[in-house]
């Protein structure tokens, strides 16, 4: 847009002085002209003064050019060049952001000098209710390019110039700033202006290339920073196998460099691994195929799936493949199907000589990676007893326990051992790892070891002894690390005289012997495990259960057992279920424990006295509190609270005092 040339030169001056003196505008003038002078005569501007000096402080224009750093890096560079072409002329070229406000002005000559005295200077204000009508302040208005010749100009002082503007729009065509060229009234040419589209349209370009590549480089952090926090390890090959992406976990996988990796065969790192190649030779995904990779450190198994990448004519270019380790797969097994440990030392209840000798050669067992044999009755707590040597030692691991007794023989050795795809009729195409891969790096519980069938006892001492498993149907030796604890209530010695159990397998598990007492043995643990059982049974309840009652108490202490620990929880919480105040009575108890016959007068110990419960109970919490001397700790040790332990300690010296 231009207004150069719309009256001649004869009556350029005359127009001008008509509006100064009457405020009229005569028809020839052009109405973007002729709209400007009218808002500047209403703004106050006197047209024979010239502008107000309007400059912003330092700070603010510092400010400013900080936010169009983007804007200067791109248009410094052309307004160099764009200066050095017209400086013979007595142009300056400046430019401007959004609001009409100079960043940087080049120039030489009579104009920088004048510019200097008033706001024709970095920091100068030269939108149109400063500046008045102009090239800058019209631009800034109208958003096109425009040209103010001579009197066109509202100030009489800046008759003798030309201004040529151009706007400079952003990525999202936001007005970012204003390109001008400021020069001699006679070098007045549409050229000029041309010369000023040419250099803006050039800065808008660079300036939207630039977003382009920042939007671009945006994305691609967003999209690396995604694919680093994917659990899975993704990584994308072109069509020769070069690495083009890798994320942390592939790297980790692979023991490779993310960085250095990038480029880089992929064969580098995974051996001959022909999977991939043939995703890129056939074009066909796959899908979880479970697979060993020789890696740099060593055999890595693993879930592929592979993806091939098309180009629109159906051309492979390259592929993007997902690694799970087995290990960590194996892991979310185990915490999805319960694989875990939740019982610790202090779950232990039992203060008795025999029960306290367990939990010591346990916490000792805790410190290694021994075999472990634990032997009990039913219900006494061998699992309790494993989960709590594997919390004390490989807390954070696998935790798989298998009960030999519950598995057909059929099936036992898939369970333990793991299986090939299509092994045997059923079998999942993909194969399936047994408990003992489940278990690497933590604890397998092999619950009735007793009733493992001979030919699996022969499989699991070959396992022991080689610490690898071969699934059925497989050839690879898998490696695994696992402590193995097993657990039976069989004399297994006994067995191994009968023929039902291998005597090399026997010593191989034997290596460290704990023996839970049952219950009928350690009668004086009975009132601590019944606090305990209470305590926690009626808060899953929602129940205010205090205890039982003093007959209670000398039934249940009394009866013989055979279901050991697992029996008296049984009985106290169908008790709690029936319970309607704060104490269990004996209506509450079953009907077996109201029957005259209870346990035999030959297996109570031999200073127990049935009609003094409270006795054992005192002698139990005051050797705590004299093993451990701090209260906190024996409280622990007897499997109660603190504040039981007060009222118990409390109410045993009142009657000593009595």
């Amino acid at each position: 847009m231009s207004s150069a040339g719309t009256i001649d030169s004869m009556h350029e001056k005359e127009a001008w002085n008509r509006f100064v003196a009457t405020g009229e505008c005569v028809p020839a003038v052009a109405p973007l002209i002729a709209q400007s002078w009218t808002r500047c005569r209403a703004l106050g501007h006197d047209p024979r003064r010239g502008p107000p000096v309007v400059v912003v402080e330092r700070e603010e224009l510092e400010q400013r050019v900080a936010r169009n750093r983007d804007l200067l890096t791109v248009a410094v560079p052309i307004l160099d060049e764009l200066q050095a072409l017209v400086k013979d002329l007595g142009f300056l070229t400046m430019l401007t952001d959004s609001d009409g406000v100079i960043l940087e002005m080049l120039s030489g000559g009579k104009l920088r000098d004048v510019g200097l005295e008033g706001n024709l200077r970095a920091g100068g204000m030269w939108g149109e209710e400063h500046a008045a009508t102009g090239a800058v302040g019209l631009a800034l208005r109208v958003g096109l390019p425009v040209q103010v010749v001579g009197c066109e100009h509202y100030f009489e002082k800046d008759h003798d110039l030309t201004c040529s503007a151009a706007p400079i729009f952003n990525h999202d065509n936001g007005l970012l700033g204003i390109l001008c060229l400021s020069g001699p009234r006679a070098e007045a040419h549409l050229h000029t202006l041309g010369i000023v589209v040419v250099a803006s349209k050039a800065i808008t370009n660079q300036i939207r290339i630039e977003e382009d590549h920042r939007q671009i480089w945006l994305a691609n952090q967003y999209l690396r920073t995604v694919i680093n926090s994917i659990s899975d390890g993704i990584v994308a090959i072109d069509s020769n196998g070069l690495i083009k992406e890798i994320n942390s976990e592939a790297a980790n996988i692979l023991a490779a460099d993310p960085l250095l990796a990038r480029g880089k065969d992929i064969q580098e790192f995974v051996g001959k691994q022909s999977l991939l190649k043939k995703v890129l030779a056939g074009g066909k995904p796959v899908t979880d195929i479970e697979t060993a990779m020789e890696t740099r450190r060593g055999y890595i198994h693993c879930h592929v799936s592979a993806t091939p990448i098309f180009l629109d004519n159906g051309q492979v270019v390259g592929a993007v493949a997902t690694l799970k380790e087995m290990k960590k797969l194996q892991r979310v097994v185990n915490q999805i199907t319960g694989a875990e440990a939740r019982f610790t030392f202090a779950h232990i209840i039992g203060a008795s000589s025999a029960m306290q000798r367990a939990i010591h050669l346990a916490r000792v067992a805790a410190r290694n990676m021994h075999t472990v044999m634990i032997q009990g009755e039913s219900g006494t707590g061998k699992e309790l007893f494993a989960q709590a040597i594997h919390n004390a030692s490989l807390a954070g691991q696998p935790f798989v326990a298998l009960n030999c007794a519950a598995i057909p023989e059929t099936l036992i050795e898939s369970e333990l051992f793991g299986y090939e795809g299509g092994s045997f009729t059923g079998a999942s195409r993909n194969g399936r790892p047994g408990k003992f891969e489940l278990a690497n790096d933590g604890t397998i519980f092999l619950d009735e070891i007793g009733e493992m069938p001979l030919n699996i006892q022969t499989v699991l001492l070959r396992v022991l002894q080689e610490r690898s498993v071969v699934r059925i149907g497989g050839l690879r030796s898998i490696p695994i690390n696992v402590r193995v604890i097993a657990a039976t209530s069989k004399d297994l010695a006994v067995e191994v005289s009968k023929g039902n159990f291998r005597q090399d397998l026997f010593y191989r598990l034997n290596v460290f012997e704990i023996h839970i007492p049952p219950l009928r043995e350690r009668i004086g643990d009975i009132t601590l495990l019944i606090d305990y059982l209470v305590a926690g049974i009626s808060t899953r309840f929602g129940k205010s259960v205090g205890g039982v009652s003093l007959p209670v108490l000398k039934r249940l202490c009394s009866y013989h057992w055979p279901g050991n620990v697992r029996q008296l929880e049984n009985v106290v919480e169908r008790a709690i279920s029936l319970v309607d105040g704060d104490i269990i009575e004996e209506q509450h108890l079953p009907d077996f424990l109201h029957a005259e016959s209870h346990m035999p007068a030959d297996k109570f110990p031999r200073d127990y006295r049935p009609s003094n419960i409270e006795e054992v109970e005192k002698e139990a919490i005051l050797d705590a509190v004299r093993q451990y001397g701090e209260r906190q700790q024996a409280a622990r040790s007897l499997g109660i609270s603190r504040s039981t332990l007060y009222r118990r300690l409390k109410k045993y010296r009142r009657e000593s005092v009595g």
